[in-house]
């Protein structure tokens, strides 16, 4: 085979590979389905609003629109860069089989492969979407030469945007292999990054972000861009800086290229730093759980401790319960932005926290045992340790912090200081039931095999269908303490009924525990009787 075809053939390959591996994740398949159905009125808007934008030009005044055309693309080019970056990074980066493909072709076509797929994959959306909103904005404009002016500007874009984003993600990768203290920092560092990503989309903080950046590039030649893009609009483009841009992108493709293969080689034929870590005594959960130890009985205390050493050990494998964390995400923002606790963000910690604290540990009580099962129903009354073991596991952690965060984001809300304690009252009881909740749940709709929780770490998660009984039996037996501890509908209660706001919030308290309580023993009966006649094969 031909060198330069072996770029393309490893670019195929990947994109079949990729293609077979999503349609072998239903849940991806349906995500991706979803996130299609969602863009569809936003990509049909954007053609639109080019349209209108190209009206706008054709009767505006032409001094600031060429600056506002630089503006656009230096900005398009961040956004390429960045996402482009994280795709390398996350996904592009990481092929299946890679020692092998590099024992039969050299590092330069792998890493020209899969850069190809990647523009592949950009293409098929800019091509499209971007095709039809340039003929759009140039009908608008009625300037029909503006067509292949916009198109050859996106495909510039793509070509020097794309390795830049592969380029940064190298680096990035370089510094970790090779940095000891970035090697252990990692999941830190990308716990972070996560949350400062959520919090800029709450927040829209985004331009204070982007703007250094912005100003760091404005002056290169990768705002020349946007005189190529406009060179048919008579708005006052250069044509000097248009044909410099087009010469820009090959000077940097070349650029590029070498410093791909580079830090490919240095990435992939690295060493790396290897991390160490002293192996456990046996005693030491002893040591450290020695006062939890006293006061359970030994079958549970052992399945609280593989619990909780499961969970340091590996923590990404309990990254399903960050979602409730992303609902939270507004609520707190808004009490952020404003200065003020309103009456509503309590009940969202309470509701969070409750479902986290039974999704945790409690809602795959038979199929996160995973090798180990068939040891652990040969144990002693496996049924009571298992599933009582799992209920405290996570009652224990996230109760306290749930009860905790309510009263205080109570006391500071326009709540009372009584409607406030019973609002910590129904957090307790909720969040040390939803376990006992979850257990029946997840025994009934188990999960055995593993799936991926990142790209390159997979883990025994509870199933799609369990996730969704589970919120939906947590939201029905919390329902009775929202509604009555709500800054509507708990006032119109009170004023209907004609006593105090206390006494309705305890009303509140009181049948939702009385509902978490009887769902948690039937849920908890349902998955002893399951635990105790289960049978493998």
């Amino acid at each position: 085979m031909r060198r330069a075809k072996r770029p393309r053939l490893i670019a195929r390959t990947e994109l079949r590979r990729r293609w077979r591996t999503m349609k072998g994740n239903t849940m991806q398949l349906l995500a991706l389905a979803f996130a299609g159905v969602m863009l569809l009125p936003f990509s049909l808007g954007g053609v639109f609003g080019a349209y209108l934008a190209g009206g706008f030009i054709a009767g505006s005044e032409t001094e600031p629109l060429i600056e506002w055309a630089r503006m656009a693309f230096v900005y398009g080019w961040i956004f390429v860069v960045g996402f482009g970056g994280y795709r390398a990074y996350a996904v592009a980066l990481r092929p299946d089989n890679l020692d092998g493909l590099l024992t039969t072709v050299s590092h330069r076509d792998v890493i020209g492969g899969l850069v190809l797929a990647e523009l592949v994959l950009w293409s098929a959306f800019f091509l499209t979407v971007g095709s039809a909103a340039t003929v759009a904005f140039a009908v608008g404009a009625g300037s029909l030469l503006t067509i292949p002016a916009l198109l050859l500007t996106l495909c510039l874009l793509l070509a020097t945007g794309i390795p830049a984003g592969f380029i940064l993600a190298l680096g990035v990768r370089n510094a970790g292999v090779r940095s000891r203290l970035l090697s252990r920092l990692r999941t830190l560092f990308l716990f972070l990054l996560g949350i400062g990503y959520f919090a800029l989309i709450f927040t829209n903080a985004f331009a204070s972000v982007l703007e250094p950046i912005y100003r760091v590039l404005a002056p290169t030649p990768i705002d020349w861009f946007g005189d190529l893009a406009a060179s048919g609009l008579g708005i006052g483009a250069s044509p000097l800086r248009a044909i410099g841009a087009v010469g820009f992108t090959g000077a940097f493709v070349v650029v590029a290229i070498a410093s791909l293969y580079r830090l490919a080689a240095w990435l992939w034929y690295a060493d790396g730093v290897h991390i160490t870590h002293e192996a456990e005594r046996s005693d030491d959960g002893a040591s450290r759980f020695q006062g939890l130890s006293k006061v359970l009985s030994q079958p549970v205390f052992g399945v609280v401790a593989v619990d909780w050493k499961r969970a340091r050990r590996s923590p990404i494998s309990l990254s399903f319960a960050l979602y409730p964390l992303i609902v939270l995400a507004g609520p707190s923002v808004t009490a952020v932005q404003t200065g003020e606790i309103g009456t509503g963000l309590p009940l969202w910690i309470l509701l969070s926290g409750t479902w986290v604290s039974g999704s945790l540990f409690a809602l795959n009580v038979v199929g996160q045992e995973g090798a180990a099962l068939p040891v652990t129903l040969l144990s002693e009354a496996p049924d009571r340790s298992l599933v009582i073991g799992h209920v405290l596991s996570g009652a224990l952690l996230i109760a306290p912090v749930t009860v905790a965060a309510t009263v205080i984001a109570g006391i500071l809300s326009p709540h009372s200081v009584p409607v406030a304690a019973s609002l910590g009252v129904s957090a307790l009881v909720l969040s040390a039931a939803s376990g006992a909740i979850g257990t029946g749940i997840g025994v009934v709709f188990p999960r055995f095999e593993a799936v991926s929780v990142s790209r390159s770490t997979k883990a025994i998660v509870p199933s799609a269908f369990a996730f969704a009984v589970y919120s939906v039996a947590v939201l029905v037996v919390s329902l009775p303490t929202v509604i009555a501890h709500s800054g509507i509908a708990g006032h119109a209660l009170a004023s209907v009924i004609g006593v105090n706001r206390l006494a309705i919030g305890l009303s509140g308290t009181l049948v939702s525990a009385v509902f978490a309580c009887l769902v948690g023993i039937v849920s908890m009966y349902v998955a002893r009787d399951r635990v105790r006649d289960y049978r493998l094969g």
